[in-house]
């Protein structure tokens, strides 16, 4: 679901995005290449780290999926965002549907270390 303006936000915000368009695009030129789109890819084995304080995570859950994203207080160094990143990041998540939130709070991290 990533529309023009969201791509170009990604792009913006993350080069990967860049790159991973013009992968999509360039995939399948000759018989060597994979068959999966770079972006499969990345949507299917990675995982993103995100701060509470990033402005982008919106168009990063809709882009990867929810439920690959990791979020990060950065406890316990003084810099970080304890105890308040849970609020920061749901201020983030606003126009996030309630699954999604839930995705993003938790299911990534349930995911990732595999416990879901």
């Amino acid at each position: 679901m990533l529309r023009s303006t969201s791509a170009h936000h990604l792009q913006r915000k993350l080069p990967l995005g860049h790159l991973l368009r013009k992968g999509n695009r360039h995939q399948g030129f000759n018989e060597s290449a994979p068959k999966t789109r770079p972006s499969e890819l990345l949507q299917r084995n990675c995982w993103i780290s995100f701060e509470p304080v990033e402005s982008s995570i919106t168009v990063l859950a809709n882009y990867i999926g929810p439920h690959k994203i990791l979020w990060a207080t950065d406890y316990p160094h003084s810099d970080g965002f304890f105890p308040g990143a849970p609020q920061m990041l749901s201020e983030r998540l606003g126009r996030l549907s309630p699954e999604a939130k839930h995705q993003v709070l938790a299911g990534g991290a349930l995911g990732f270390y595999g416990l879901g």
